[in-house]
């Protein structure tokens, strides 16, 4: 499996997990949205971590450096935008601000993943 294929369904099943963990939570519970939306990414990060030990990798894709902070950065990112528009615009549904967050996530992760790369070579 290819490092771009492997990366994919991670972040795939990332967002998929905390998009229905997300709707779950605050439909059935009272918890608040940012509450519940830190569960969610949390359940969302541990599914993805599974999937991550399990799913073969390529040897020399094992450790590429700078990558786990920017994925650090980029959750923080992800959560602060999240809670920004929550606070900002509570009438609109959760799940429109998740995919606004994980788009800016997504447009952040991308630019990073281009200068380590560049940076590298």
């Amino acid at each position: 499996m290819t490092s771009r294929v492997r990366f994919a369904i991670l972040l795939a099943l990332l967002i998929i997990v905390d998009a229905l963990l997300l709707q779950l939570l605050t439909t059935a519970t009272e918890a608040g949205t940012l509450t519940d939306r830190l569960i969610s990414l949390g359940a969302g990060l541990v599914a993805a971590l599974i999937l991550h030990r399990i799913a073969p990798m390529a040897r020399d894709q094992a450790r590429q450096p700078g990558f786990w902070p920017l994925v650090a950065v980029g959750l923080v990112l992800n959560y602060g935008v999240f809670a920004g528009l929550t606070s900002r615009a509570p009438h609109v549904q959760p799940l429109v601000h998740l995919g606004f967050s994980w788009a800016c996530t997504l447009l952040f992760g991308g630019f990073g993943l281009y200068r380590i790369r560049r940076w590298r070579n």
